[in-house]
């Protein structure tokens, strides 16, 4: 198995002094226009048979998780496109782990909101070195749902409920709610841009972050984010965090590793990816079938809808 591509170009001083501050950085051109081609093609593939069901969140927003375990256009792109480079750069880090992905497919006029949140929480680890790396392959701004960041959110000193779209509380430790950002938006340094496909934002696990509805009447918002974990992370789940559907052999205090969280850089292990380079690997049925339930009696809050008026 060879290395993943090198980036286009690696990320300048400047950017990854602005994540390092920031907690987030809008990065241009980073997918060439072939992978941009490839993911199109998985993302609608992906949605056409009708694989975006893992949080049943409504009929026009629609995602799931961990795809690159059965669907090898996504293995192919976590593994062989030029993220891993791009993460390992930004947090400075000798080794990379893949965390895992997250396909979004917001369609056009879709009022869901993806609540204000911080990734932390939703978590079963702890390290400072983990990021995520967003990209679209349609263009996105303000009225097509682009996401929006607390810049510097990454440095404040709190864990914040973890709620997911939909408003699904996705864990059952005790924490406190994130205030209403949007009472007062000019109270936060809240930055957002507009992107072309090839474009990607990169942004750290405790930046707060959260989009709008697509009020675009002819744009959808097809996008996908993959997690990165660096040298200081390690398994440390808390009841009723992000459930995993994999049997993944770590004990709390491990560092990442084995066939569900494998070493990617700085070589790939061709061990833990042997099965999942054999074929799909699908979850485990009882594993699933206990995470739905957990799901459907799981706290909720509510989450207000956006009015499909265009933005101006």
């Amino acid at each position: 198995m060879q290395l993943p591509e090198r980036p286009l170009r690696p990320m300048t001083p400047q950017e990854v002094a602005d994540y390092r501050r920031d907690g987030v950085v809008c990065l241009r051109g980073v997918y060439s226009p072939q992978w941009v081609d490839r993911l199109r093609d998985a993302l609608d593939a992906i949605y056409a048979r009708g694989g975006l069901d893992g949080l049943g969140i409504s009929k026009k927003f629609r995602s799931d998780a961990f795809t690159w375990m059965t669907d090898d256009a996504i293995r192919d792109f976590v593994l062989s496109a030029p993220t891993a480079h791009i993460a390992q750069q930004a947090m400075g880090s000798k080794k990379v782990n893949f965390f895992y992905d997250q396909i979004f497919i917001k369609a056009a006029l879709t009022p869901d909101p993806t609540p204000w949140h911080h990734d932390a929480t939703f978590y079963p680890l702890a390290g400072d070195q983990i990021c995520s790396l967003w990209t679209s392959v349609d263009a996105v701004d303000a009225e097509s749902s682009a996401l929006e960041f607390i810049a510097g959110s990454h440095l404040w000193d709190k864990r914040w409920k973890p709620v997911g779209v939909g408003g699904v509380v996705i864990s059952s430790e005790p924490l406190e709610a994130l205030p209403d950002i949007d009472a007062d938006r000019s109270r936060h340094n809240i930055v957002s841009w507009a992107l072309q496909p090839g474009d990607a934002l990169l942004f750290h696990v405790r930046t707060v972050h959260g989009a709008r509805g697509n009020r675009s009447a002819n744009t959808g918002r097809r996008a996908i984010t993959t997690r990165w974990c660096g040298d200081d992370v390690v398994y440390q789940p808390v009841t009723g965090q992000m459930p995993l559907l994999w049997e993944h052999g770590l004990n709390p205090g491990d560092p990442l590793n084995g066939p569900v969280f494998p070493r990617i850089l700085p070589e790939l292990d061709e061990a833990a990816l042997g099965p999942r380079m054999r074929g799909p690997v699908p979850p485990d049925q009882k594993a699933l079938d206990r995470v739905m339930n957990e799901l459907s009696t799981a706290e909720r809050v509510p989450v207000k809808m956006d009015e499909m008026v265009p933005v101006r």
